[in-house]
């Protein structure tokens, strides 16, 4: 378990997150259910890479976690997050996805 009080900047927490497709692989990770690149390829009708690449922009600053199954790599929001990020974190889902509601993620701009 890596220790993310000293790894994640405010400023590097926003920029990560003002990019469309990684907002989309935020949202649909929050709810603490793994997925693998194959699921977010389907969901976001994206290209493999490109969804490879923006996970990778997650896990580097910390906000998500993975593990490898065999050949497959499985992504979670990490367990070990700073409380400070959490709460951004948490605020931000709930302005993205309103209570009651099931938004699709192809709602988001």
């Amino acid at each position: 378990m890596s220790d993310n009080n000293f790894t994640i900047r405010p400023i590097d927490l926003f920029k990560v997150l003002s990019d469309p497709t990684r907002l989309k692989i935020f949202q649909i990770l929050f709810k603490k259910e793994a997925r693998c690149v194959g699921d977010l390829v389907d969901m976001l009708d994206q290209p493999q890479p490109t969804i490879s690449r923006h996970l990778n922009h997650l896990k580097k600053l910390g906000i998500l976690s993975c593990v490898r199954d065999g050949t497959w790599m499985w992504y979670e929001v990490a367990d070990d997050l700073p409380d400070w990020c959490q709460d951004i974190l948490d605020i931000t889902y709930e302005q993205i996805t309103p209570r009651g509601t099931s938004r699709d993620v192809s709602d988001l701009a």
